[in-house]
């Protein structure tokens, strides 16, 4: 589980880089968005040592954390004092249910780009655990919920009125899809949509979904017509 999150680290970077870079931004704009890739998940390694797990709800709210291992390791010591405020609001709030009310334009730039590349990565673990059959050997992957079994009606409700969805609700893989389907509707960035496009990860999802009902496909073909605007 350890070397999941080290190579998602990697994946994130990488794609926060990309995304920086599909949008234009200046490089240096691009090289903190690659920094925060790096940094947005460090939490998960003093979580997981300690707990023994990586579910948030069990253990410890894991960009709080984050913030807390950045300041104190000093890993961040030698930056200036913008970016490394960046950084660290970055990594506190990139794993929050909706974004913080009082942003500066700097801050809301950052933080929605760690959020889109950081659910495209989630996107990828997800069908790669699933085509490989590492969701079955590793259980938390699957967050408790069970493979099998239709989407829940409320999960449904929820995506239909475009609503957050609660983790609480989840009861099946299927709804676990569904929500995935969901924050793809939240990406930010037009290069965000465009990656998602490319890797065809709409067509993977389908390829290995353990239940398919004609509510749950049509959330495919909204997010298919969603993403096609970009």
């Amino acid at each position: 589980m350890h070397q999941l999150k080290l190579e998602h680290t990697v994946r994130v970077a990488a794609d926060a880089r990309a995304i920086a870079k599909g949008m234009a931004w200046t490089e240096g704009e691009v090289n903190l968005a690659d920094a925060v890739g790096l940094c947005h998940d460090i939490a998960r390694f003093p979580q997981f040592k300690k707990y023994n797990s990586f579910s948030d709800v069990d253990t410890v709210d894991h960009g709080d954390l984050g913030f807390q291992t950045l300041e104190a390791e000093n890993l961040l010591d030698g930056l200036n004092d913008e970016p490394c405020a960046l950084i660290l609001h970055s990594v506190q709030y990139h794993n929050k249910k909706e974004l913080p009310r009082i942003l500066s334009a700097r801050e809301e730039k950052h933080l929605r780009l760690i959020r889109d590349a950081d659910r495209i990565d989630i996107f990828f673990i997800c069908w790669d655990s699933i085509r490989s059959g590492l969701i079955h050997e590793n259980p938390e992957l699957a967050i408790g919920v069970k493979f099998d079994g239709p989407p829940t009606e409320v999960v449904l409700d929820q995506f239909d009125r475009g609503e957050a969805i609660h983790y609480k609700n989840l009861k099946t893989m299927a709804d676990r899809f569904v929500l995935q389907l969901s924050w793809m509707h939240d990406l930010s960035y037009d290069a965000s949509k465009r990656l998602v496009r490319e890797r065809s990860i709409l067509e993977k999802f389908i390829d290995v979904l353990p239940v398919k009902t004609d509510r749950m496909m049509a959330c495919f073909e909204a997010t298919e017509a969603f993403l096609a605007v970009a």
